[in-house]
């Protein structure tokens, strides 16, 4: 399952953009190379799976609109390669620290079903004896 499609990404951030982005056809073809776009998307997922797979059921659902912004943000970050600008480095570095807000509980998916593993629960588990902490396990 994806979080994004193609047509996200050119609602967000324009269909010129996206055709300088994906375009490598030589010369080039005037169009968005769905391939190219998908392509992204699909590493963006991946990046995005290896942290909400700590806390959440993968892939996540129900869809939360926030994570289709997220992934276009980190799929338009990869097209950029080395010509990123400095908007889009700053979007990317924003989905990832939100992204390492959620692996660790400080930011939620809602509706999202949480993992299967037992990391949420067994990670935050605290045993108290006799008014004193003898065991306090988190995510860090």
């Amino acid at each position: 399952m994806t979080y994004a499609t193609v047509a996200d990404l050119v609602t967000r951030f324009g269909e010129s953009e996206l055709i300088d982005l994906t375009d490598r056809a030589d010369p080039p073809a005037g169009v968005v190379d769905t391939a190219v776009a998908d392509g992204a998307i699909a590493d963006a997922v991946g990046e995005i799976n290896a942290y909400l797979g700590v806390r959440y059921a993968l892939p996540v659902s129900p869809l939360p609109s926030l994570l289709v912004m997220v992934t276009c943000d980190i799929a338009r970050y990869r097209l950029h390669g080395s010509r990123v600008t400095d908007e889009v480095r700053a979007r990317y570095e924003d989905a990832v620290r939100w992204l390492k807000d959620v692996s660790q509980g400080r930011a939620l998916l809602p509706g999202a079903a949480a993992a299967s593993n037992g990391a949420t629960t067994a990670a935050l588990a605290e045993v108290v004896q006799a008014g004193r902490k003898v065991f306090g396990g988190g995510l860090q």
